[in-house]
């Protein structure tokens, strides 16, 4: 289901401040389920598995109420903003731009590298 007009300016900016970085993400319960805090509401991002793949973006009222629920699948033309934005929440929570930066790190340095594996 595309995303509906009157959402469309709340999800661009929502893909927009993602794809930028500028969402601090965190883990949920839930698999596969990403919010975002705000003192009297939260944003949810969540994919679910099947035929079709889907995307969710829930806007949440401070008592978790959905006030809206925006689904899209991969037939929608949002599909390639909404993936991006839920992999940018999945990539900011399990650390990965940090993660791959020491990676890095380490791979450049001349010589052995690693810890020594224990006796």
């Amino acid at each position: 289901m595309p995303v509906p007009i009157e959402f469309m300016p709340f999800f661009t900016s929502l893909v927009d401040k993602s794809r930028k970085s500028e969402i601090n993400w965190e883990a949920t319960a839930q698999p596969n389920t990403y919010r975002v805090r705000f003192s009297d509401f939260s944003i949810v991002v969540s994919e679910e598995a099947g035929r079709p793949t889907s995307i969710h973006v829930q806007l949440l009222s401070d008592t978790g109420d959905a006030t809206a629920v925006i689904s899209i699948d991969d037939r929608d033309e949002e599909w390639l903003g909404a993936v991006g934005l839920f992999n940018s929440a999945d990539r900011k929570v399990r650390k990965l731009g940090r993660t791959m930066r020491r990676a890095m790190e380490e791979l450049e340095k001349q010589g052995s590298i690693g810890l020594e594996a224990s006796a």
